[in-house]
């Protein structure tokens, strides 16, 4: 018998050449938040940042998205699932709302990297699938069993 469901939605927009706009949503049954990131795609820097709770299991609960804006000027890289802890976690924020920004900042990451390595363009038009992960694992080694050391 299912006794709760959560349901985490993200969705990247490219606005211009160099700026993401990272639209993520968390629905549950005592839950709706939404945010919105704008991220710099050429240095990951996140220029603006904002979030609101339409639904929470309390009226204090509201109080955790006011929070957001603490995460501009950050870069999304190394140390940034941390630093949004140490920013909006524990008594300074909510939990649900760090694991939304946490799942939004992990996509940018990923879309990052894919468009370090040429991925989005010209990569699945003219190679093959062992082509692309032998080109993938000089910058992708052992992050998934795609490009594992042989």
């Amino acid at each position: 018998m299912d006794i709760f469901q959560r349901s985490i939605h993200s969705n990247v927009k490219q606005v211009d050449e160099d700026h993401l706009l990272v639209t993520s949503t968390l629905l549950d049954l005592e839950h709706s938040f939404h945010l919105e990131l704008r991220v710099r795609l050429s240095d990951g820097l996140i220029e603006e940042a904002r979030a609101n709770m339409t639904k929470a299991p309390l009226n204090r609960c509201h109080a955790g998205a006011e929070g957001v804006r603490r995460l501009e000027g950050l870069t999304i890289g190394r140390g940034i699932v941390k630093e949004i802890s140490r920013r909006l976690g524990g008594p300074r924020g909510c939990a649900h709302m760090v694991e939304l920004i946490t799942d939004a900042v992990r996509l940018v990451s990923m879309i990052r990297i894919g468009a370090s390595v040429n991925y989005w363009d010209e990569l699945k038009k003219t190679m093959t699938e062992d082509e692309i992960v032998a080109h993938g694992k000089k910058r992708l080694k052992n992050t998934c069993l795609v490009f594992a050391e042989d």
